[in-house]
């Protein structure tokens, strides 16, 4: 069930997009810029963290999850990580 809002949605879209819980992760220490940039992550104070964290969200993308994003796209992967020199 799609009902976490996520705000950096593209600009040409014509609503706010939604995602599963269980896609989503929390904005903190993990929340570095290249996974930002694969990954959904969202902060919406105590109360509501709280609740999606009983949905299903997480504090950070798993390795697997991680693996099967570079999977799917390896180019686009190399592109977001920087490069050969990152």
């Amino acid at each position: 069930m799609c009902i976490v809002p996520i705000p950096n949605n593209p600009p040409e879209s014509t609503g706010p997009l939604l995602l599963p819980p269980n896609q989503c992760y929390f904005k903190g220490e993990s929340c570095c810029e290249l996974y930002s940039k694969l990954f959904a992550f969202v902060d919406f104070g105590f109360s509501a963290n709280n609740f999606l964290r009983a949905c299903g969200t997480r504090e950070e993308p798993s390795v697997e999850e991680i693996a099967l994003v570079l999977l799917g796209d390896p180019q686009s992967f190399f592109q977001l990580a920087g490069g050969q020199e990152k």
